[in-house]
């Protein structure tokens, strides 16, 4: 009687739980079922904010990217603007000025080919070939390749019950050794942990960011916020096609072959 009241209880309890905060996803249920809406997409387009924090503290160097954000305004920055995604490596991001939203003050184009990076203020372009092998598929506003994820990061769900509550689920990838480069004249090359938000909803991204951590405990730390997400629109090539304005400077910063 006394076990039959206790697996009663338990039942009861867990009910109650799943009610409060609803399903238990994984980190695998989640990833796959992001994978599953990403790759049934063609193209998204958003407005973006972009956070920029840069570390010297060793301290600091060991906050997580959701713990970046809650850092008080004079220890970051922010800019905003415009992103357009076609897959699988097309990409359109305008920077927009703050007191003017309809001026860009940069503007990155991938074509597929090339990535071209436009400042208006310094009339200078930077070019460089595209190396389409290695990034097939990317995370838009950080550049990252989602082939392989499983083979080449560590995935874990970073617990947040504010985000969590909205049905926003944070997964931090962090690359298995075989992704690292080689160390340069005995220095360790900086570790890169990527970090994704999906909303269960669509189970399409919200938010992605990055986190590079050198050996000296010096890190850099980028969120990218989106908003107004539009899926699957018409979207006319030329957004994706580049054309150097008349008397800019081209600067070709592709490698050597």
């Amino acid at each position: 009687m006394m076990k039959q009241l206790s697996l009663r209880y338990l039942l009861t309890l867990l009910l109650i739980l799943v009610g409060k905060w609803g399903y238990a996803y994984t980190v695998d249920e989640l990833f796959h079922n992001f994978r599953k809406a990403y790759e049934s997409s063609q193209n998204f387009s958003a407005d973006f904010e972009e956070t920029t924090f840069r570390a010297t503290k060793p301290s600091e160097n060991g906050l997580t990217l959701a713990e970046v954000m809650a850092l008080s305004p004079d220890t970051k920055s922010v800019a905003k603007g415009r992103l357009v995604f076609g897959k699988p490596d097309l990409l359109r991001k305008e920077y927009i000025s703050q007191k003017d939203p309809d001026r860009t003050v940069q503007l990155i184009i991938l074509d597929g080919e090339y990535s071209w990076s436009y400042t208006p203020m310094l009339e200078q372009v930077n070019k460089m070939k595209w190396n389409r092998s290695s990034r097939k598929e990317l995370l838009p506003g950080i550049g990252a390749s989602l082939e392989d994820v499983e083979k080449n990061y560590d995935m874990k769900l970073i617990p947040d019950e504010v985000v969590n509550k909205k049905g926003i689920y944070h997964i931090e990838l962090t690359p298995k050794p075989h992704m690292l480069p080689e160390p340069v004249d005995g220095v360790p090359p900086p570790r890169e942990i990527l970090g994704v938000w999906i909303k269960t909803d669509e189970w399409l991204p919200v938010q992605f960011g990055y986190k590079s951590e050198s050996h000296d405990g010096a890190s850099i730390s980028v969120i990218v916020s989106m908003t107004h997400i539009r899926r699957d629109q018409e979207l006319n090539q030329d957004l994706f096609n580049f054309v150097v304005p008349d008397g800019v400077e081209v600067i070709d910063l592709s490698p050597d072959e």
